[in-house]
C-alpha cells in the first residue's frame, strides 16, 4: 500500500516546521510549501492523499488553493487549519467544499484528523 502523501501549504514558518515534522514522524509522506502560489503549482504536478491548507487572518486566502484542489483532484481531502477562527470563513470554506476546519490543532489533533479523512475517502 502506498503512503499517503500531505501536501501541507502554511505561510508561517515555524508552524510549517512544526506540523510537517508531526507529519512525518507519523509517518506521512509530506510536501511542504510556504506559498499559496507555491501549493497550488504543486497541486498540478503532484499526486496527494490531502492537502492542508493554513489560514492565519480573516480573510479566507486559501480559497484559490481549496478551489483548484477540489477541480484537480475532487477526492481529495482538503482541511483548513486557521489560526484565526472566523465563522465567515469557516462558512466560506465548508462551503466550498473544505472537509475539516480546525482551529490551529496540535499536531497530534491534526494527525488523527487526517487519518479520520483518508477513512472516509477509502470507504467512499
Amino acid at each position: 500500500m502506498k503512503t499517503p502523501t500531505v501536501l501541507l501549504i502554511i505561510e508561517n514558518p515555524f508552524d510549517l516546521i512544526l506540523y510537517a515534522t508531526a507529519l512525518r514522524d507519523k509517518g506521512y509522506e509530506t510536501l511542504i510549501s510556504r506559498s499559496l502560489s507555491q501549493g497550488t503549482e504543486l497541486l498540478e504536478t503532484e499526486d496527494v492523499s490531502v492537502v492542508i491548507v493554513g489560514q492565519g487572518t480573516t480573510a479566507f486566502e486559501g480559497r484559490h488553493v481549496l478551489e483548484r484542489s477540489l477541480g484537480l483532484h475532487p477526492r481529495v481531502p482538503v482541511l483548513v487549519v486557521a489560526r484565526v477562527l472566523d465563522k465567515h470563513c469557516y462558512l466560506e470554506a465548508i462551503e466550498l467544499g473544505a472537509s475539516e476546519y480546525l482551529e490551529w490543532p496540535e499536531p497530534e489533533d491534526l494527525t488523527w484528523a487526517i487519518d479520520t479523512q483518508l477513512l472516509r475517502a477509502a470507504a467512499a
